[in-house]
C-alpha cells in the first residue's frame, strides 16, 4: 500500500503514517474533512478484521448515563429498527468480539470477524446503531435500559444496566 501524506482518500486525509514494530503493522492517521473525525487503520497480514467507532464520554456526575447510553444506542437503529439487533446479530454472526464498553471517559463500540462479508454487515449495523439510534426518537428505550422504580408492593429499583 503506497498512501501519501496530505493526500485525500474516500473523504479522509493521511495526516501521519508510521510503521509499528510491536504490532507488525503499519499504521495511518487519518482525518476526516466534514467532521474532523479521525480514523486509525493498522494494515498488517492479520485476517481477523476488527473495527471500532469511539467516542468521549466524559461523565458529570455518578448516574452512569454513559453506560445507559451505551446499551440505549445498541436497542435498534434507523435501519434496523429491532429491539435487540446485537441479540440477534450474535445469532448469526461468525464475529469473533461483538460489544461495547463505557469507561469513565470514553466508549467505544468495537466488532471483529473473519469473514469479510460478515465483517462490513457488522460495522454497517454498527454505524447506523451509533449515528441514528432509536433512542433519538423513543426516550423509553433510557427508560428501559436505565434505572427506574418499579412501583410494585414494595417500590424497587429496576433497569437493564442497573441490573
Amino acid at each position: 500500500m503506497d498512501l501519501k501524506i496530505g493526500e485525500v482518500y474516500q473523504g479522509f486525509t493521511l495526516i501521519h503514517s508510521e510503521q509499528l514494530q510491536e504490532v507488525n503493522s503499519q499504521a495511518y492517521m487519518f482525518k476526516h474533512l466534514k467532521s474532523g473525525a479521525r480514523l486509525l487503520y493498522l494494515a498488517n497480514d492479520d485476517d481477523n478484521k476488527v473495527f471500532s467507532i469511539s467516542f468521549r464520554t466524559p461523565a458529570s456526575d455518578d448516574t452512569g448515563v454513559a453506560h445507559i447510553l451505551e446499551h440505549s444506542v445498541l436497542c435498534g437503529s434507523k435501519k434496523f429498527p429491532l429491539k435487540e439487533p446485537f441479540v440477534e446479530l450474535m445469532k448469526s454472526s461468525m464475529s469473533t468480539f461483538l460489544n461495547a464498553l463505557t469507561f469513565e471517559d470514553k466508549t467505544f463500540y468495537p466488532i471483529s470477524s473473519r469473514n469479510n462479508q460478515d465483517f462490513i454487515n457488522l460495522t454497517k449495523v454498527y454505524l447506523d446503531a451509533v449515528f441514528n439510534p432509536l433512542i433519538l426518537n423513543k426516550k423509553e428505550i433510557f427508560l428501559q435500559e436505565g434505572w427506574h422504580i418499579e412501583a410494585t408492593e414494595k417500590p424497587t429499583y429496576k433497569g437493564v444496566v442497573l441490573n
